[in-house]
């Protein structure tokens, strides 16, 4: 099982991150793609991957933090890193600052002129986003809109840019019927799963322990288990499809060197 988002480097995870780490192993997590938000956790990120093996690390500035954003400092991280991916970065209809296009639209041309895939960040902002991809010359190898909550049509859009659609426990509560009937009727093959922990905490019954109130990778085994009852799909089987999704979404990137 490979945990498609997730923020170990959060200082929430700072008591028990590593006895945290080897419970979701234990579970069977044998990968987790953990995300940085700013430049300043971006080194805590590539430091996690390199104590970790099984953390393959994503860079990039969340449009949150896009006034933070240096260009020059971010991708001479990544040319000393060819194990990174890019992410999360894209853009925030509810909150974010008023360069985030221009910082999305810059780490994306840096994710394709790099060869990374790379995460996006899409709240309320899914028109623009497909804007900016459609004036992009020339795209990453592969996009992941990760905790995707946007539309059939609109999925088809970024299904046609080699886009794969992450979805966390939160798709799991009963109020949530749109994004249960998307992931019902989108490819098995572009669908990966992740627990966006510590944040994204599942309903109670698809965490391990319910009296934790953070959101925690182990939870990633339950939260497989009611994403494959919503595909109609066998847990085994629906496994095994993810992780031969996260496999191809990684292609070509040098990860775990």
């Amino acid at each position: 099982m490979i945990d498609a988002h997730i923020h170990l480097q959060d200082e929430r995870f700072d008591a028990d991150r590593d006895d945290l780490i080897r419970q979701a192993k234990n579970k069977g997590v044998t990968a987790f793609f953990c995300a940085s938000t700013c430049p300043r956790d971006a080194r805590n990120v590539i430091e996690l991957a390199q104590k970790h093996a099984r953390i393959i690390p994503f860079i990039g500035t969340h449009p949150w933090f896009s006034d933070e954003y240096d260009p020059q400092d971010f991708e001479t991280l990544l040319k000393n890193y060819s194990h990174a991916g890019i992410g999360e970065i894209g853009l925030d209809g509810l909150r974010g600052q008023s360069n985030q296009e221009f910082v999305f639209q810059d780490q994306l041309n840096i994710a394709a002129r790099l060869n990374r895939p790379c995460v996006i960040h899409c709240v309320k902002s899914f028109d623009p986003v497909a804007r900016i991809i459609k004036q992009t010359k020339k795209l990453p190898p592969a996009l992941l809109l990760h905790g995707f909550s946007g539309t059939k049509q609109q999925a088809d859009f970024f299904l046609r840019c080699n886009a794969y659609f992450s979805f966390s426990g939160s798709a799991l509560f009963d109020r949530h019927t749109k994004i249960q009937t998307l992931i019902s009727v989108l490819p098995a093959d572009r669908i990966l799963i992740e627990t966006d922990a510590p944040d994204m905490r599942p309903p109670d019954q698809f965490c391990i322990n319910r009296e934790e109130k953070r959101n925690v990778p182990e939870n990633l085994a339950l939260i497989i288990q009611g994403i494959a009852a919503i595909k109609n799909i066998d847990v085994s089987s629906f496994t095994a499809i993810l992780d031969q999704n996260a496999q191809r979404f990684l292609s070509g990137l040098n990860y775990g060197q």
